[in-house]
């Protein structure tokens, strides 16, 4: 029994140094295991109306391989070229098949969360807790929307970069080695132009430097020059990029002191959901009792400040690394420039929570609480609540729905609800999600969009019409403007029609449905050519409508060319592809036209 014992103990001890020499081999082993049951059903999830078909379905750009563009527009008011690339080789490999695309965003995030233990073991000096650390990053239920939503990949991606930049200026710092210098404002550029939140690593340089060296030094700030020109450079990108997509709230004039409530609040709300993560939610609305929330932020900026203060004076230099690394990768979404309708979103916390997931192995350490205690209860609790988490990411409908659960009251979810039941032609639960939203913010544009296109849809043309006007009151909102113009159109009032589809290609001269109504236009006035300039650029722009193959057919019909006629063959193989419904018109319709022109 007692030899037993012995060899027992044995292997427990060869296991430890196993796994203290290797233990990147052995996170990985373990991850290979955890990584597909915390996930798997997400590779059967759908794709998301939020963003998902701005940047895959219905990106013309992406599904053409257009590089150049990628380097040269905007996208859902960001600059991000790596990503857009990402996107392009995603649709070679997957199509419209959203489970490929969930395969790859598990995959980076599974190579995140290795680099983020070899970045914090440098860190930390620690195994343990680099351990906990990893395992907070990757199964935190807060991770989930970074992992879920595919329009997301932008987020795995600048991090994958961020993450290898932070790895090789550690390296930079051990051995001062001018490559890894150069390596790593490499990978800095990588990771800005994956997504702009980048664009705070010069920051975090300056940290690490004051964590290894205890100072930062004159030399040191002159090395980050570089990477402060850039960040600056695309700080005004961003910018530019943000005010073109109407991201930025320009109508809203948000004194300074609310500017910092707001901050201190959200800072509160991202560490107290880390530390409880419960009634989480993809929005996170301001919250009602506006008197409350701001004495809360403003005391809490207080506390941070204090905090901070007695870890400098303390020389508690990891601890003041991991909370300020917390507050620096969160800068650019305290709402110090107001944009969007939430205060909070778990998706930004996707790198910062490494920062507060340093601060609780510290703490724990100083309490003389095991680690491996520690590490042994997040493996278990953390990847559960991952795995209830991801069930709401399913579609649409499903996450809307939570959404909701959550926050009864918010009108961008009973927007979006009442959209997706738009599609489906549900339009009885289609209005009452679209009326609720409007009931809880009168001013809110796209609720009126959406309303406005049910009524078209049900032929209420003139309650259109009104809906359309009012959205363009409150905002100018582009598609409100192609939308009405349709509605005109239908209406047979053709000179208001054009004026709306014009004035939109002023703006956007490549909006597809602009100049698909700009070319009906021209259509019926006889204006061929005019009409088929219109129609050939609504049919780059969009491949796969099969009305606008039709419609161009016709025109070549009028124009007595019959080669080009084909375009109904076209129509035909797009309508197989995409709507069941237009195979008997594009039939029909194709070979009468054709033959009453010839």
């Amino acid at each position: 029994m007692i030899i037993k014992q012995q060899r027992l103990n044995l292997h427990v001890q060869k296991l430890k140094e196993y796994i203290y020499n290797y233990p990147v081999v052995f996170l990985a082993l373990l991850f290979g295991i955890l990584f597909p049951l915390t996930f798997s059903h997400l590779i059967n999830a759908d794709f998301i109306s939020w963003d998902d078909r701005e940047y895959v379905l219905e990106n013309r750009d992406v599904q053409t391989f257009n590089f150049g563009s990628f380097f040269t527009k905007f996208y859902v008011g960001n600059y991000h070229p790596f990503t857009m690339l990402n996107y392009a080789v995603d649709w070679k490999l997957f199509g419209n098949n959203a489970s490929g695309y969930h395969i790859e965003n598990i995959i980076w995030h599974f190579v995140n969360s290795l680099l983020a233990f070899i970045v914090c073991k440098k860190v930390t000096k620690s195994v343990i807790a680099s351990f906990i650390i990893s395992v907070i990053f990757a199964f935190h239920p807060m991770q989930i929307e970074t992992v879920a939503w595919i329009a997301e990949r932008k987020n795995l991606t600048y991090a994958f970069f961020f993450l290898i930049g932070i790895y090789t200026y550690l390296k930079y710092l051990e051995g001062r080695e001018t490559q890894h210098l150069v390596i790593t404002f490499i990978y800095f550029l990588f990771s800005i132009m994956s997504k702009p939140s980048a664009i705070v690593f010069p920051i975090v340089l300056l940290l690490l430097d004051w964590l290894v060296n205890k100072e930062i030094r004159k030399k040191a700030l002159i090395q980050k020059s570089s990477f402060f020109v850039m960040s600056i450079i695309f700080s005004i990108v961003t910018y530019k990029a943000q005010f073109a997509g109407n991201y930025i709230n320009t109508t809203k004039n948000v004194p300074l002191t609310d500017k910092i409530s707001n901050a201190g609040y959200a800072l509160f709300q991202y560490g107290y959901k880390t530390i409880a993560p419960i009634n989480l939610s993809v929005i996170y609305p301001y919250p009602k009792n506006k008197e409350s929330s701001m004495a809360l932020g403003f005391l809490f900026i207080v506390f941070l400040l204090f905090i901070f203060y007695s870890l400098y004076k303390s020389k508690q230099r990891l601890l003041f690394f991991g909370l300020l690394f917390f507050v620096i990768n969160l800068l650019l979404v305290l709402q110090l420039v107001p944009f969007g309708e939430a205060i909070t979103a778990d998706r930004y916390m996707y790198l910062a929570i490494i920062g507060l997931a340093i601060i609780v192995c510290d703490v724990f350490n100083r309490f003389k609480v095991k680690l491996y205690i520690l590490f042994m209860i997040l493996l278990i609790t953390l990847p559960t609540l991952a795995f209830k988490r991801i069930y709401v990411w399913k579609n649409s409908i499903a996450l809307y729905e939570d959404i909701l659960k959550k926050h009864p009251n918010s009108y961008e979810a009973q927007n979006s609800l009442g959209a997706e039941h738009l599609i489906t032609k549900n339009y009885t639960l289609a209005l009452k999600h679209i009326n609720l939203s409007l009931n809880e913010n009168k001013n809110f544009h796209k609720a009126y969009y959406n309303r406005g296109l049910l009524y078209a849809q049900i032929n209420e043309f003139k309650k259109a019409l009104k809906d359309f006007n009012t959205c363009i009151k409150l905002n100018n909102y582009t598609k409100a403007y192609v939308a009405r113009a349709s509605v005109f159109y239908l209406l047979n009032d053709g000179v208001r029609a054009k004026q709306d589809a014009e004035y939109v290609l002023q703006r956007e001269p490549n909006n597809v449905k602009a100049n698909y109504v700009l070319a009906t236009c021209y259509d019926d006035l006889n204006n061929l050519d005019y009409a088929l300039q219109h129609y050939n650029s609504s049919i780059n722009n969009q491949t796969l409508e099969p009305q606008y193959y039709l419609r161009r057919g016709v025109l070549y019909g009028k124009m007595r060319n019959r080669l080009r006629c084909r375009c109904f063959q076209v129509a035909h193989l797009c309508a197989q592809s995409r709507l069941q419904n237009w195979l008997p018109t594009c039939r029909v319709l194709g070979r009468a036209r054709f033959f009453s022109f010839f």
